[in-house]
């Protein structure tokens, strides 16, 4: 017989070999198991078959806590038991998806002799649910936790059977009035504020937005403020929220410390203003009111390190923010000349003094080292008096210009300093000794 055929016929008894082991394997496998055991595959089940926008409104009971009731109005939740509060939308979202989400984990009794075995008489948590559906109300009881801590036994109303949810389910549904009203420390549209008013035990600076709807750091006068910084306090303005609930009004809001406040935060947007308080320290944070919403509560210490700056810290440093693709022209004055640079059918040329070609790899590094002009620092005491810092009549200019926009930023050298100034800053900043260095090397060798 040929090599290659007894290769073939080995091949064929390998694979006969482990088909039958795996065979028996499973034979053995399936006699081990208990004779009232059987194996079968189960469709899964939900808890509530509806979606979630037929609900109307739902009650949670809990053992040792007041009803917390919460309806739809006018299209938005509101929590209306055991007071009236605004509600947390997101969070009954969520929780609205959870319960119609829900499926069972296991049948664990069809027809329980007591439920008290269970955790069910009376359960520890009762979900009273309304509908503008055909089920027009649905009640969900939750029980003890099973044995492994797995899951919690569950029954609903109408049916006797006791049935078991993944304990995940139960985190989901089991919420407290903290948990569900609204916990926005601030609740104007932060991308909207046009004016924040900072004052931390007397150290005060506003941030402005311009005409422009740039940023502006009002010290006073009027300069740019980071864009990056601002945007970090914008943001956590938008993210604020209360950790917890000190008192529902503030009658009694003296002893919160708010008469010698260690923050406040004056907000002003087209849509209104409101002042964000805090006062003292509470453990590791401090209480806090707003004057448009009713209770005092507390807020992290993070509101208070974010917002607790230098205002020179906010400054933007940058005196360019054009992107270098973009730009079609610029000027440059030196104590050596004037140089002009277009962008002529996407070729760079200088047009002046002398009108020539230039490699395109020069004229961008140029703008490179434009564009990466950067304060050092600020003179201490902000001060108006250009001639001070050679800039009533600054040695260097650099104009940059794209489409129909323009930036302009002047400099000169007192001694061993460097200044400079955007157009549009009336206070200057200080470069490095060696910032205006580059560019002279660059245009000298152009």
């Amino acid at each position: 017989m040929k090599r290659k055929y007894v290769n073939t016929l080995l091949a064929i008894g390998i694979l006969a070999a482990l088909w039958g082991s795996f065979t028996y394997y499973e034979k053995r496998k399936n006699q081990g198991l208990p004779q009232d055991v059987t194996v079968e595959t189960r469709t899964e089940e939900k808890l509530l078959s509806l979606d979630g926008k037929h609900i109307q409104s739902f009650t949670l009971k809990a053992k040792d806590a007041p009803p917390i009731t919460c309806s739809r109005e006018s299209g938005n939740w509101v929590i209306v038991e055991p007071q009236k509060l605004p509600a947390d939308q997101s969070t009954i979202s969520a929780f609205l998806t959870s319960l119609t989400g829900a499926t069972v984990d296991h049948v664990v009794d069809p027809h329980p002799g007591s439920l008290k075995d269970f955790g069910l008489d009376p359960p520890t948590e009762t979900i009273d649910v309304s509908t503008d559906a055909k089920l027009a109300r649905f009640t969900l009881m939750l029980g003890d936790d099973t044995p492994t801590g797995s899951g919690v036994y569950v029954q609903v109303g109408g049916n006797p059977r006791v049935i078991s949810l993944a304990s995940y389910e139960k985190t989901s549904l089991v919420k407290s009035l903290f948990d569900l009203r609204d916990k926005r420390a601030v609740t104007l549209d932060a991308d909207q504020v046009q004016k924040i008013e900072v004052n931390s035990k007397g150290k005060t600076f506003t941030l402005m937005k311009n005409p422009e709807g740039v940023w502006d750091l009002v010290l006073p006068p009027p300069v740019r403020a980071d864009g990056y910084s601002v945007s970090t306090l914008v943001n956590q303005l938008k993210g604020l929220s209360m950790t917890s609930i000190v008192a529902e009004d503030k009658k009694k809001a003296a002893q919160y410390g708010f008469g010698s406040p260690a923050l406040t935060l004056k907000l002003m947007s087209p849509a209104g203003s409101q002042t964000l308080v805090l006062g003292k320290k509470d453990g590791d944070k401090y209480d806090a009111m707003n004057s448009a919403l009713d209770p005092v509560f507390t807020l992290t210490s993070d509101v208070l390190t974010q917002f607790q700056k230098d205002p020179v810290d906010l400054r933007d440093k940058a005196l360019f923010s054009f992107s270098t693709f973009d730009v079609t022209r610029l000027d440059v004055v030196t104590p050596k000349g004037h140089w002009t640079f277009e962008k002529q059918k996407n070729k760079w040329k200088e047009t002046a003094p002398a009108a020539k070609d230039l490699a395109d790899e020069k004229v961008e590094s140029l703008l490179d080292q434009v564009h990466d002009l950067r304060a050092d620092s600020f003179p201490n005491s902000p001060s108006t008096n250009l001639a001070a810092f050679g800039l009533a009549k600054p040695a260097y200019r650099f104009e940059v210009q794209w489409g129909d926009k323009k930036e302009i930023a002047e400099a000169a050298k007192v001694g061993d300093n460097v200044y400079a100034r955007r157009s549009t800053d009336p206070l200057p900043s200080e470069l490095s000794k060696t910032s205006l260095d580059p560019i002279e090397k660059t245009l000298s060798g152009l």
